[in-house]
C-alpha cells in the first residue's frame, strides 16, 4: 500500500545538492516514487538567487528513468519561466504584462512553456490569478492585474499556452492569495477578509477558469470567514472540499502549497498537515521534508478513508500517465 500513497506525494529535488539525489535516489528505489518538483537549493524563500544547471537534471532524469519502473514526471513553479530556477532559460516580470498586446502575451507564455517542454518538465505550477496588490513582496512581479477581468483574461492566455504545448497547468494560490500582504512561506497569515468580499473580487479568477485546468494549489492562508480557527486553507474541508470541490464543481487534482514553509512547519507537525490536507479534499502533498513519514500518516489514516485515498490515487496516476503520454507528442 505504501508504493501506491506515494502517488500523493511530490518530493523536492534540489539539483544542487548531492544528498537531495541521493534521497530522491532511494524514494524511488524504495518507494516507487515516480515524480517530483524541481529546485536549486533546500530553502524556503521566495525571490531566492540559487540556480541549477540543465545539464544536472538531464543526468538526474537519465539516473532516475534507469531504476523507476516508468518515466519520471518532473513539476516546477515556472511561472515567470524556467529561468526562475535554472541557469539556462527565460525569465520574465509580469508587472507590465496587462499593457502589452495579446500577440505578444501569447508570445511569451508560449517561451516559458515550450522550454519547459523541450527539457521533459511535464507540470507547470501556474499561472498565478491572484490579484496583484502593491504591499505584498512575494506576490511582486508575479501576478497579471489587480483587476480580476484583467487577472482572468490574462491567465486564459497562459492557459491555452500551456494545452498547445503538452504541459498541465494549475491555478494558484486558490481562494486568493492577493487578500494579504504578509508571505506564508515564514509564518501563517490571518486574513479577516469578509465571504462577500472575497468572492467579489479575489475568488472570480478561479471561478471563471477553474472548469479549464486539471489541477489547482491551495495556499497556507487563515481566511477566519471560513474557518475561526487558525488553520491554513490547505488544512480546510470548508474551502477545498465545500468550495471547491463541491460548489465550484472542480473535478481535478488540489495540490497543496509547499508544506515546508513557515506557515506550516511553524504551527503543525508534518504529519499532522499530511493527514488534514488529504482528510479534507486534498490529492497531492507538495515539497514534505520527509517524504517517507509523510507517507506512513497517510497511511495510518487510510483504513478510515480508503475508498477516498483509492480513488484520489486513481486520479493522479490517470493524470501521470497523460503528462507521460504527452511527453511523447
Amino acid at each position: 500500500m505504501k508504493k501506491l500513497i506515494s502517488n500523493l506525494i511530490i518530493p523536492r529535488i534540489n539539483l544542487n545538492s548531492a544528498q537531495s539525489i541521493r534521497e530522491a535516489i532511494q524514494l524511488v528505489e524504495l518507494h516507487s516514487f515516480d515524480s517530483f518538483i524541481l529546485f536549486a537549493t533546500d530553502k524556503v524563500v521566495f525571490g531566492e538567487s540559487s540556480k541549477f544547471r540543465l545539464e544536472d537534471l538531464s543526468e538526474l532524469r537519465d539516473k532516475l528513468d534507469s531504476i523507476s519502473s516508468d518515466k519520471t514526471i518532473f513539476f516546477l513553479d515556472g511561472e515567470n519561466g524556467l529561468g526562475r530556477r535554472s541557469f539556462a532559460g527565460e525569465e520574465h516580470d509580469f508587472s507590465n504584462i496587462e499593457s502589452l498586446d495579446e500577440n505578444l502575451i501569447k508570445n511569451i507564455f508560449d517561451s516559458i512553456n515550450s522550454e519547459l517542454y523541450s527539457n521533459q518538465i511535464s507540470f507547470n505550477l501556474a499561472p498565478v490569478v491572484d490579484l496583484g496588490q502593491k504591499t505584498s513582496k512575494v506576490l511582486s512581479g508575479r501576478t497579471f492585474s489587480e483587476s480580476y477581468e484583467a487577472v482572468t483574461r490574462i491567465a486564459k492566455i497562459f492557459l491555452d499556452s500551456c494545452t498547445n504545448n503538452n504541459i498541465i497547468s494549475c491555478l494558484k494560490h486558490f481562494p486568493g492569495h492577493g487578500v494579504v500582504n504578509g508571505d506564508t512561506h515564514d509564518k501563517l497569515i490571518k486574513s479577516s477578509i469578509s465571504e462577500i468580499n472575497l468572492r467579489k473580487d479575489h475568488l472570480r479568477p478561479f471561478v471563471d477558469l477553474v472548469q479549464d485546468v486539471e489541477m489547482v494549489m491551495i495556499n497556507h492562508i487563515n481566511y477566519s470567514c471560513y474557518d475561526p480557527s487558525p488553520i491554513p486553507a490547505s488544512m480546510s474541508g470548508k474551502i477545498m472540499r465545500k468550495l471547491l470541490v463541491q460548489e465550484l464543481d472542480f473535478k481535478g487534482l488540489i495540490i497543496s502549497d509547499s508544506i515546508r514553509m513557515g506557515a506550516i512547519t511553524s504551527n503543525f507537525s508534518e504529519s499532522k498537515m499530511s493527514q488534514e490536507f488529504i482528510s479534507n479534499g486534498g490529492d497531492l502533498l507538495l515539497d514534505p521534508i520527509n517524504p517517507v513519514k509523510s507517507i506512513d500518516a497517510i497511511q495510518d489514516i487510510y483504513p478510515m478513508m480508503s475508498e477516498d485515498i483509492d480513488r484520489k490515487i486513481r486520479k493522479i496516476i490517470k493524470i501521470k500517465n497523460k503528462a507521460r503520454s504527452l511527453m511523447q507528442v
